[in-house]
Parts: structure tokens; sequence; C-alpha cells
């Protein structure tokens, strides 16, 4: 029997469904369709409304869905599909509710609004609620963990860095572009219905920022028909969580929506004396002004309490007699110490609290939208820790080490607004569509430290015994980062089945700084500064067939500097500049995506320091980044979802100082990285499941020393069994690290960052919509 809860692609055959408006849902039965009663809108189609705006058109071919839209010139019922719609009828989806599963049609990272993955000149990625839900992702780093060339780099115990090609992701919410990078808190995943993430420059919508990719997290929304949704976790390292999703309609007729969402996470870790208890909130709420006007808000609430937090080991440093030190012959080697032993104090402690608003407004002029978007988030954080003296290890012999204790606290915020307008026009007899709009950022620091302070040496075994940090604070320093820009995209059609994308954008970008008590107090002086920055970005796609695209691009961003030249003036900002090609494809009537691209890159402009004017520097470095990748999701026969990955990465310094050129650049990211994911769900075992995953990698040095420390190349697996006992209710249990395999997730330095990956590990978890 047809269940609205379950995942639309698990349950549609031939049926054809069209969506014949914003507020109501009508399905049209092909012949050999499904029977039963009209299905209500679920919260996932709403998000195309919402999320995306647009009207919706569904229709089906064979056994796969045809999606529409008409703000884009789709044909309405009975018009015959011909030119250039032929090749795009099938893959313009703008419904999550059809665009979930393992093979989704679309994305938004790459622009304004949705855009078939095929139709889009780069390298895209997309995790889906189902998938969420089907693996057990709790965090943004273990979901982009599953994606094709992303390494997760655990840092401070809860907030990882993620990279791809060789540079940190930065962030994107619900498309609004965004100062911050990985590494600063974000919210549970549970309050996310998708996140997409492209790899290369993204200077187009966001100006500055890394050339290794975003990360575009977009929220749930209310919905059209009432749902709940619940699960229960438990598992090693008295590992427990809760999640609840509940919304609908508040009003007869539906304009009025809301959601709430939550989640409550305490769990120790395989490393003694870590602890984190995290709770999160999440609100929204959606309001049809009028037929052709849209309110929306929400108020997301994460509050996190890490005990101790995972730091990772330390290694062997000199041996220490007296005031003199001298290498010993396990110097600089890892300390192969038991995965669980922590050599940091109990009264370690992070503390932080994520309090995000966002609201946005959606105007449909005919065939065009024009969208605002606003959010403020507030995170004020707090820590006092001991850790090893930076520079030194544990001393081989005695087993001490010198540390060093601080404290800090104080705010990072963040202000964005971004607006918008998108359409279709005509030119020359074709249709084509422009996006247009403006954005502004800014993200602010205000902190209290007391600095590290040396407390001298201490077995590793009694870490306890350090003093904890006084609570007088011994400087202060504030900062305000913003960023505007004037941007546009067109989707240029000159003949059927070609497309060609340019785009531009203009930014201005100022960062200062100042200091505040205890430090001297001054006024913000201006650390980076660019004016009318231009950044160009250009792709074409060649349909080779109604599934199959050929694409290239160039894409770049900029990054500013504060350093020097010899005349006084900053150095010009680094530029990373992308060239791509590749092939997609959807197969299977849609069932299949499969992708593959060569990419070259480099980062120009870095700083390097002018030997013949010692203090000053030269903007003349560069580094390069080359490879291919490879990535197939979604289902080749009924039951069987997958998502497989490959990707081939080298980095390097082709112009640096005389130790660096030739040398690998990014030590982190290794040459070869394989992903693989499956999960079977025959309907003749009538309930039963199971998936298994192996992901793997090259060796890597990282922080280590060739030869000495080093991750050297591994791979790990996982399974997953499970029952499900009817549409609403399923039960299963992962076991994460089969074969219990020792390795390094980060090789750090002498001091920190060793990272054990996790041991064999379970969890059992119970889904329930009702």
């Amino acid at each position: 029997m047809f269940d609205p809860r379950r995942p639309v692609r698990r349950h549609l055959g031939g049926t054809a469904w069209a969506f014949r408006d914003r507020f109501r849902v009508v399905p049209q039965f092909s012949p050999g369709g499904l029977p039963g009663s009209i299905r209500r809108a679920s919260a996932r189609d709403d998000i195309a409304s919402h999320v995306w705006g647009d009207r919706l058109e569904y229709r089906a071919i064979g056994a796969g869905l045809l999606l529409g839209l008409p703000a884009l010139g789709a044909p309405v019922h009975g018009q015959t599909v011909k030119g250039e719609d032929a090749h795009r009828q099938e893959i313009v989806i703008t419904g999550i509710a059809a665009d979930d599963g393992y093979a989704p049609a679309t994305a938004a990272v790459s622009g304004k609004s949705p855009a078939p993955i095929i139709e889009i000149p780069l390298s895209v990625s997309v995790v889906t609620r189902e998938q969420i839900e089907d693996r057990n992702l709790f965090t943004i780093g273990e979901a982009v963990q599953t994606v094709a060339g992303v390494t997760v780099m655990p840092f401070d115990g809860i907030n990882p860095d993620y990279r791809a090609r060789g540079f940190v992701l930065d962030y994107a919410y619900d498309g609004v572009p965004s100062t911050f990078s990985s590494g600063v808190p974000e919210f549970d995943l549970v309050i996310y219905e998708r996140l997409e993430v492209q790899r290369g420059p993204a200077g187009l919508f966001r100006g500055s920022g890394s050339p290794g990719g975003t990360i575009n997290l977009i929220r749930k929304r209310g919905p059209r028909a009432f749902q709940v949704s619940t699960s229960l976790s438990a598992g090693s390292w008295n590992n427990f969580r809760g999640e609840f999703d509940i919304g609908g309609p508040v009003d007869a007729a539906g304009r009025l929506r809301v959601r709430a969402v939550g989640a409550l996470h305490d769990r120790d870790f395989f490393q003694e004396k870590s602890h984190t208890r995290k709770l999160t909130a999440y609100a929204a709420l959606d309001f049809d002004l009028t037929p052709t006007t849209t309110l929306g808000a929400s108020l997301s609430y994460e509050d996190t309490v890490a005990d101790t937090p995972m730091n990772g080991q330390p290694a062997y440093g000199l041996r220490v007699i007296g005031n003199s030190s001298t290498r010993h012959p396990l110097t600089d080697q890892f300390l192969n110490f038991p995965r669980d032993f922590q050599h940091l104090p109990s009264w370690n402690q992070f503390t932080e609290t994520n309090t995000e608003y966002a609201g946005e407004v959606r105007q449909e002029i005919g065939t065009w939208s024009v969208v605002v978007r606003a959010l403020h988030r507030d995170i004020p954080r707090a820590w006092q820790d001991a850790f090893i003296q930076p520079g030194t290890g544990v001393d081989p012999v005695t087993l001490t080490a010198a540390y060093v204790n601080r404290r800090a606290q104080g705010m990072n915020g963040k202000t964005a607004v971004d607006a918008y307008a998108t359409g279709p026009f005509t030119l020359f007899g074709r249709e084509h569509e422009l996006a247009i709009g403006y954005s502004w950022d800014k993200r602010t620091t205000s902190f209290l430290q007391r600095t590290q302070t040396s407390q001298g040496r201490f077995s590793i075994f009694e870490a306890d015994r350090i003093p904890l940090p006084t609570s007088q604070f011994t400087s202060g320093s504030e900062t305000d980062l913003q960023q505007s820009g004037f941007h546009a995209q067109l989707r240029l059609r000159p003949f059927d089945g070609f497309t060609i994308v340019a785009g531009g954008r203009i930014s201005d970008y100022t960062n200062k700084t100042r200091g505040i008590a205890p430090s001297p107090v001054t006024d913000f002086a201006v650390g980076a500064r660019e004016r009318g920055q231009f950044t160009p970005s250009l792709g074409a796609v060649l349909y080779l067939t109604d599934d199959i695209t050929l694409y290239g691009s160039y894409s770049d961003i900029f990054n500013p500097q504060t350093a020097l030249q010899v005349d006084g003036r900053v150095l010009d900002p680094r530029v990373g500049q992308q060239y791509e090609a590749g092939l997609k494809g959807r197969f299977l009537h849609g069932a299949l995506n499969a992708s593959g691209a060569v990419f070259r890159s480099k980062d120009k402009n870095r700083s390097l320091a002018d030997t013949a004017n010692p203090g000053f520097f030269v903007p003349a470095g560069v580094v390069k980044i080359e490879g291919f990748e490879f990535e197939v999701t979604g289902s080749p026969f009924e039951g069987l979802d997958l998502v497989a990955s490959y990707t081939n990465v080298k980095t390097e310094y082709e112009v640096g100082t005389a130790a660096q050129n030739g040398a690998v650049f990014d030590l982190n990211t290794p040459r070869h990285q394989y992903k693989f994911y499956a999960r079977y769900e025959p309907a003749t075992l009538g309930g039963a499941f199971a998936a298994i995953s192996v992901n793997g990698q090259s060796g890597v040095v990282a922080g280590g020393v060739a030869g000495l420390r080093e991750q050297s190349p591994f791979a790990i697996a996982g399974a997953q069994l499970g029952w499900r006992f009817n549409d609403d209710l399923r039960a299963f249990v992962s076991v994460n690290n089969l074969f219990d395999k020792v390795y390094y997730q980060r090789v750090g330095s002498i001091n920190t960052y060793n990272f054990y990956g996790e041991p064999r590990n379970v969890l059992v978890t119970l889904r329930a919509s009702y």
C-alpha cells in the first residue's frame, strides 16, 4: 500500500504526478499506475515551493519521473515536447519529495535556483534526507565523509575541518553565501533536508573564499501535510540519541505551515574522559501571504558541552635532561599507546551555544521569482584546557611532557543578506535564463583570553595534577570582516542540446581588527581590503544523448592578503583558478547517476618572502592541484541503492621556496581515495535489509615525518542489518570499523592531533513515522 511518508522513489512505478500549482497536489495515474486515494503533499514536496519556489509540473515517462518547470517555459499537458525541451524535461526537478533518494536530479549549490545536475558544469554531489536516515548520519562531518573527494580532519574534538582538492570547504545556508569555513561550530544534521557539495572554486556567488569548494545546507520547512517522525539510537561508549520531527498546516487552506525538530545526543567516546552532550532545537514557519507571495522564518538553537574533547594523542619528542635536550631513537614516532589512552586533564571543557534567526520573502512575478533571504547567528563560546606545549612532545624515557594551560571566552557572530531575481527571457526566438542579485555578509569575533601559560613538566599519566588556568584574562581582541558583491549568471541556449553558463561577480571586502581590554584598547585597523574585485565563471554543456552530457568550465575565487610589498602596498589577492571537464549521465529512467571529471587548478599570488628586501613579500607563489574523479549513485536495480566514488588528487608547489618547489602541498589530502556504500532491501525478503560500506585511501604524512610518523594506506569496512516491520517502523544495527582496523584518521604534530580512527563500534537504531 502506498505510504506518503516513505521515500517517493520506492513507491513510484509508472505513476505520473502533476503538481498543478503551489497550493494543491493532483496525482494523475497512468495505465498500470498505483491504485489508491489522492496523496497529500509531504514536507519534501513543500521544499520545492519554499526553498526553490517555482510552480511544479510532474510527469512520468516509462518508469521514471519526468519533471518540468513552467517558469522556465515547460510545456503544459497536451503539448508535444520538442527541441531543447526534449533534453531538459526529464531532469528539471525542483521537488525534494521526488528528488530524494540516491539519484537526485537537481542541485542549487552552483546557482540561485535548482538546475539539473547533468547541466551543471562542475563536480557536485548531494546527500539527501533518505541517505541521511538510511546511513545514520548525525553530523555534517559524517555526511560529507560520504562525498567523493572530501577528507574529514578532526580538529578540537567537536568542529572538524572538511577538505577537497587540497583546501578547506566553505559554507552556504539555503544558498546564502558565508565567510564561515569548516572548523567553526555548526548545527546537527537533524535540522537539514539535504546538503549539497560543489568541489572547486565557487567565487561567482560567494566572492572571497577557499578554492576547495562549498557545502550548501538546505534547511527543513513547514510541510503541507501533517507528519511526525521519531528515532532512538543507542550504541558503544554510552552513545545515546533521540530525535523528533513534527509539522504540518495550521489552517484548513494550508497557507500557514509550521515545523518543530529536536535532537538530544549524549555520548562518551573511545578515548578516556571524553564526553559530549548536544541539544538541538529548530522551528520553522512558512506563510503564503498571497498566491504569489510567501514568507518564511526559522529559529535554530544548539547547546554543546564537551568534557575533555578528543584532541588526539601526542608523539615522542626529545629526551630532556635538566636544561638540555637531545634526540632519542623514538623521537618523532607515534606513542602507539592503546586507543583509549588520554593524556589531557578531566577539567578540560569546551562550551558553545549556537543560535540562528533566518527569514525569507519570495515574490513570484509572472515566470520570475524575486527572493530576499537574511540570517543572523550568535555563537557564545568558552574553553579552558591544558595540553602539551606546541613544538614539544613526550620524553621517550620519563614519559613526561611540558604542559601549558589557557582560558578563553567570547562570541562569534554572523549576519548575512542575499537578494536575487531569477527567471526566463527570450532572445533570438529562444528561451534563456538569468539570475542577478546582491549579497552582503558580516562576520565578527570578540574574545577575551588568558594566553598559554607554562605549568612545568608532568607525567602524561597524571594530567589531572595540572592546575586550572586562573580566571583573569590577559588579552582581548575583536575582528570585523565584511564582504559584499553584485553577481549575475546567464544560462544561454543558442541551439538545441547546448547550454552556455556564464557569470561574474564584483566584490568588496574589508577585514579589520582592534584590541579590547585587558589588551591596550585600539581603534579598528584594516588588515585586508579589496574593492571591485571581479570573479568570472564560464561553462558549457553539450547533450550527447538525452541522458548524457559533456561539459567544460572555468571558475575562480579570490582570497585577500595582508602582507606588504617593498613599496608599502598590500599584496594582490590570491586567486584560485580551476579548469574542469567531464561527463555526466542519468540512466535507468533517472534511477542512476554517473559522472566523471578531470580538473586542474592553481592557487596564484601566494605570499613569498622578498629575498632582496627582508621583511617584505612578493605575490609570486603558485600551488598546482590536478586530478580526476568518478562517482556513481542511485539504484541499478530494484531494491539496491549505492554510492561509489574514486578520486585521484595531486597537490604540489609549482613556485615556492627552494625547499617547496615540486614538493607535496597538502600533506593531509591522500593521492587516492575510494568510497563505496551499498544497501539492499529486496521485496522478496519481506522487510529485511542489509548494507555494507568500504572507505579507503592511500597513505599520508600530514603533520608527521616521512618514514617515522605517517599513516600507510588503509581501508575501513562497515555493515548494517535491519528489519522493516511496516512502512512506518524499522530497526537496524550498524557496525562501524567492522574488522577493528587500527589507523590514524589524522596525523598531527608531536604535541597533539594524532587522532586514532574509531575502533569497532555498534549502534542500534529505531526509526518510526506516524
